[in-house]
C-alpha cells in the first residue's frame, strides 16, 4: 500500500515512474501500459533539467514497476484482450491513492 512505502529509499527514476501511474491514476487513464507510462516520465524528466542522465527506458520503466510492484504501490494488470501471437501488453495500476504518492515523492517531481 502507497502509505506504507518508504519513498526515500525509492530511487528518482522509481519515483518518476510512480509520479507518472499516479498522473495516469489522476487522469482516469489506468490501467496504463509501459509505453504510456514511459512516455510520461519523458515529459516529467525534461522539467528536471539533469537530475537525470540520460532518458528514461522502457527497461528503467519496467525494472521501476517491478520493484513498485514488490513495494506494493502499483498492481499489474493482465489485458482481456491478446494480440495474435497470443501475447499481451501488461498495465499497471495504483495500489492506493495519488494524493499519497504525490506527498511522497521529491519535491522536484510535482508538477
Amino acid at each position: 500500500m502507497v502509505a506504507d512505502v518508504e519513498f526515500d529509499s525509492l530511487s528518482l527514476t522509481e519515483q518518476l515512474v510512480l509520479a507518472a501511474v499516479a498522473d495516469a491514476h489522476r487522469n482516469d487513464e489506468t490501467p496504463a501500459q509501459t509505453h504510456e507510462i514511459r512516455r510520461t516520465c519523458r515529459t516529467r524528466a525534461a522539467d528536471l533539467e539533469g537530475d537525470l542522465v540520460g532518458t528514461v527506458t522502457e527497461a528503467d520503466v519496467m525494472r521501476s514497476l517491478y520493484r513498485l510492484e514488490d513495494e506494493g504501490v502499483v498492481e499489474e494488470v493482465r489485458p482481456d484482450e491478446r494480440s495474435p501471437t497470443g501475447k499481451g501488453r501488461p498495465a499497471y495500476e495504483l495500489a492506493g491513492s495519488a494524493a499519497a504518492v504525490y506527498e511522497g515523492i521529491a519535491d522536484r517531481l510535482i508538477e
